[in-house]
């Protein structure tokens, strides 16, 4: 890969930081929460893991990667589900080409798929409105783009001509409505309202016609000042004294059903900059006692909750060090892993799935070799039932 490339994917992973790591000084005012101790657990014999990737070709182009041959190296390690988005700028420009390639790739092989849809997307910067339909440039800092009607119409329409599309293809297993979409993000920090995301929900479900399970995610570092500049109510106080408070993760469960997926975004490590020096920002201690937590609250309302996002690639702060990264290494794959399948999640989606290629490629297999390590160790977890 080239250094430009690189300086590129390190770019977003530090803008997005930006506004984050703005916030760092308020960390004198310490949450009283983080005082007490975690609770024991027991631990018993989890049951085999479903483990799952997402694959972006707009990813695996920065990196230098083809994403016809990417996508089917993939295939060949037999992932329980592979995380796939509609990038709407690009369907706008040159049509569902690419995507199409991809569902036809996975039905001929019969690799499950779950498949995001809306004005969201996997990856920096977050939204992907075509410019035809609207500049999110002129738009507020952390505003609310629903609350641009004609937005919300373009929108419904390219979620309806989407799922219509893919809708009969036998190998997509979901549909994921945005990404994250209650958390502020992307250079203008923005987020999705409530009432519209229950729109786009109820058009996926009059359209699908196979009832397939609906999934709405929400990132979660578990570290109470990075969350927190993420989430579109911006400081709560009643989260920073140790109380329950409106988070991202509650919002996700409020506009789904019983059955539908309640997904995660894990990230333990985050490098960022501030002052002009390097910084790591990492999850509390107590993460997977929270994440366990919030699995229960999802199952009290009669829903699942996966990982849809395990962080298993760098996010580092500078592009100097992407390849010899602070933030995780690939015996850090296997600790997150193993702490979430404590928690008690049966479906894990690591994030990564271009990078570990990309270091295969150029000399340094560890980081994919730590993933087939977990899939061997996971092979009998029940594959997903596909429509038929």
């Amino acid at each position: 890969m080239t250094l430009p490339r690189i300086q590129s994917l390190v770019r977003q992973r530090r803008v997005q930081a930006l506004a984050i790591a703005m916030i760092v000084p308020f960390l004198a005012i310490a949450p009283f929460h983080l005082f007490m101790p975690a609770p024991v657990k027991a631990h018993g014999v989890a049951p085999p893991v479903q483990v799952g990737i997402s694959f972006s070709p707009v990813r695996a182009g920065y990196l230098g990667l083809d994403y016809r041959s990417a996508f089917k190296r993939l295939e060949a390690m037999h992932f329980r589900v592979i995380r796939l988005s509609t990038y709407w700028d690009q369907v706008d420009k040159e049509g569902y080409d690419q995507l199409d390639w991809l569902m036809n790739e996975a039905q001929r092989a019969r690799q499950p798929i779950v498949l995001t849809v809306g004005m969201k997307a996997l990856g920096w910067p977050e939204f992907y409105v075509p410019a035809s339909v609207t500049d999110l440039t002129t738009l507020n800092q952390g505003q609310d783009v629903a609350s641009d009607a004609s937005l919300r119409a373009a929108t419904l329409a390219f979620v309806e001509a989407t799922v219509l599309r893919y809708r009969d293809n036998p190998t997509l297993v979901g549909w994921q409505i945005e990404n994250e979409p209650f958390n502020r993000a992307g250079p203008q920090r923005l987020w999705i309202d409530a009432g519209f995301l229950r729109d786009e929900i109820s058009s996926v479900r009059q359209l699908d016609g196979h009832h397939r399970r609906l999934i709405v995610n929400a990132f979660s570092h578990f570290n109470l000042v990075f969350d927190q500049a993420s989430a579109r109510q911006g400081f709560d106080l009643r989260q920073w004294l140790g109380f329950d408070a409106d988070s991202a993760e509650r919002d996700s469960l409020a506009v789904l059903n019983r059955g539908d997926v309640l997904g995660l975004d894990v990230y333990t490590a985050i490098g960022y900059q501030f002052l002009g020096q390097d910084h790591l920002s990492r999850a509390d201690g107590d993460w997977p006692e929270r994440l366990a937590r919030v699995r229960e609250l999802a199952k009290r309302q009669g829903k699942q909750a996966w990982i849809t996002e395990a962080q298993a690639e760098p996010w580092e702060s500078a592009e100097d060090t992407y390849t010899d990264p602070k933030s995780t290494n690939p015996a850090a794959i296997r600790s997150i892993f193993e702490n979430l399948k404590d928690a008690g999640y049966g479906t894990v989606l690591f994030w990564g799935s271009e990078y570990w290629l990309w270091r295969a490629d150029n000399g340094d297999p560890r980081w994919i070799d730590a993933i087939k390590a977990i899939l061997r160790d996971e092979a009998r977890a029940p594959a997903m039932a596909m429509t038929s």
